[in-house]
């Protein structure tokens, strides 16, 4: 009976996590690709790994103010190049929800970069070997974020590449 109960205790959290991998994956499975302008900087934070935070370079549309208390859903337009604000739940062909995707977003009228209303940023992890080449070419030229969009609105970081590369 130990035994039993000690392999259960052991196959649990492997069960779990197998189970975590599948909804994740099968998510993403439907996923649309897009290639979305991007400019930032490298923050080199040690204690959390190497990541690169950036800004989505999006030209936004609507009524932005709505994102003030993460009240808003985001539709993409225009290859990625563009963002309509829409209210939480509307429909959208390409809606980003986001919450789920870990966009954090400024309503910042004032401050906008370019006059935009709203700023939105989001990072994603590199690993050490590549950090410094992707720090040197964010500050070179315009980059892109190649992003999976699922079904649900979570828009999932890919890679960053140069600007106008379209292969898969």
């Amino acid at each position: 009976m130990k035994r039993a109960l000690l392999a259960a205790a052991l196959l649990l959290p492997l069960a779990g996590l197998a189970a975590g991998v599948a909804l994740q994956e099968t998510g993403a499975r439907g996923a649309s690709t897009w290639r979305i302008p991007v400019a930032g900087y490298d923050p080199r934070d040690p204690l959390r790994g190497r990541f690169v935070t950036f800004r989505y370079q999006w030209r936004v549309s609507g009524p932005a103010h709505l994102c003030r208390d993460a009240g808003c859903d985001l539709c993409l337009e225009d290859e990625g190049r563009h963002v309509r604000v829409l209210p939480k739940g509307d429909s959208c062909p390409a809606r980003i929800d986001p919450v789920a995707s870990r966009i954090a977003l400024t309503y910042a009228p004032e401050f906008g970069a370019d006059g935009q209303p709203l700023l939105a940023m989001s990072r994603i992890f590199v690993s050490e070997a590549r950090a410094p080449r992707l720090e040197a070419q964010l500050r070179a030229g315009p980059m892109q974020m190649r992003a999976r969009l699922t079904r649900d609105g979570r828009l999932i970081n890919d890679r960053l590449e140069p600007m106008g590369r379209d292969q898969p």
